[in-house]
């Protein structure tokens, strides 16, 4: 456990912390905070997808319909039928995980292309019912008057409030996926992520892993789905765009397919980013994205390796010549 403790100080996982507990004070306006906000709730939903896919090796590019199965469920149960609002968040986080273990059936026969595909039909399908089911998710015209958290009697509606909860839900779960990545479970998902065969000889349950992978995933997407709707307090048909699934998938290989941390930077970065990059008017999606190739197809990590070879190369021996 001691050591598991310092494995956690030992990364940035603390500068994180301390760069978002401040960075409300450099935001000029509310809207910002909501970007951010947003930011932080894709962020828990990509460690979900950095346990399926950086880790498990399990393609899922319909992430965003856990997400949205989450923000829609807890909505309805506590709009419609009037149920408590922690109530209604914790059976909407139940029910993205119950979709997990139905998505998690098709991977036990299919992967890679055809895993992908699965997911994309999956998302595509809780797209369609969202959008066809108006008399019960409103459809089109979207999901108004989403009640607010209520905690000790005080009704958490301020940006600023839902700021700092919304963080400390992102490092928590970026502690508990940094848990289960050093865990034996991490390690039989990474055993799978390598090779099934050689992990079921070793005497691991692919079945089972694959639909903790699943949970796992759903659980941390419809987690930051019921956050999302009741801080919003509105949800729209756009939630559940393909393109939400791709931009998830993007923010996990970008920030490192098995890196948690990796993950909060990249969810909350490119939420944040077209709003930073809104003044180059419609060119700033192409220049983003242009951005994105860089850093995904450029090696990096070797180019660093190179600098500092040459660095330590040209310093030590200065350092030996002067001695």
């Amino acid at each position: 456990m001691k050591k598991y403790w310092y494995q956690i100080k030992s990364k940035p996982i603390v500068l994180f912390s301390l760069v978002f507990l401040i960075l409300p004070l450099f935001l000029n306006n509310d809207y910002a905070v909501y970007v951010a906000n947003r930011g932080l709730a894709n962020a828990t939903a990509v460690i979900g997808l950095i346990l399926l896919y950086g880790i498990a090796g399990q393609i899922s590019l319909g992430h965003v319909a856990f997400f949205a199965i989450g923000a829609y469920s807890t909505a309805i149960l506590s709009a419609t039928h009037s149920v408590p609002v922690p109530i209604a968040m914790m059976c909407g986080i139940l029910i993205s995980c119950i979709f997990g273990i139905f998505l998690s059936i098709p991977s036990f026969k299919l992967s890679g292309p055809f895993l992908s595909i699965c997911t994309v039909a999956f998302g595509e399908v809780i797209r369609q019912l969202v959008i066809n089911m108006e008399w019960l998710t409103g459809g089109p015209y979207g999901f108004y008057h989403i009640p607010k958290l209520v905690v000790f009697g005080y009704s958490i509606s301020d940006v600023h409030t839902w700021y700092y909860i919304l963080l400390a839900v992102a490092v928590l779960m970026a502690v508990v996926g940094n848990r289960i990545k050093h865990s034996h479970y991490g390690r039989a998902l990474y055993a799978i992520n390598e090779d099934e065969i050689a992990a079921e000889v070793m005497g691991i349950n692919i079945r089972r892993m694959k639909r903790f992978a699943f949970i796992c995933s759903s659980f941390f997407a419809g987690l930051a789905g019921v956050l999302y709707a009741h801080f919003a307090g509105y949800l729209s048909q756009d939630l559940v765009l393909s393109d939400n699934s791709y931009n998830l998938f993007t923010m996990a290989v970008l920030g490192g397919t098995d890196s948690i941390l990796g993950g909060l930077w990249t969810g909350v970065g490119l939420t944040a980013a077209p709003e930073i990059m809104r003044f180059l008017q419609v060119y700033y999606m192409l220049i983003l994205y242009f951005i994105v190739l860089l850093v995904v197809l450029v090696p990096w990590s070797k180019i660093t390796k190179d600098v500092k070879d040459i660095i330590n190369y040209k310093f030590l021996h200065k350092s030996k010549a002067v001695i």
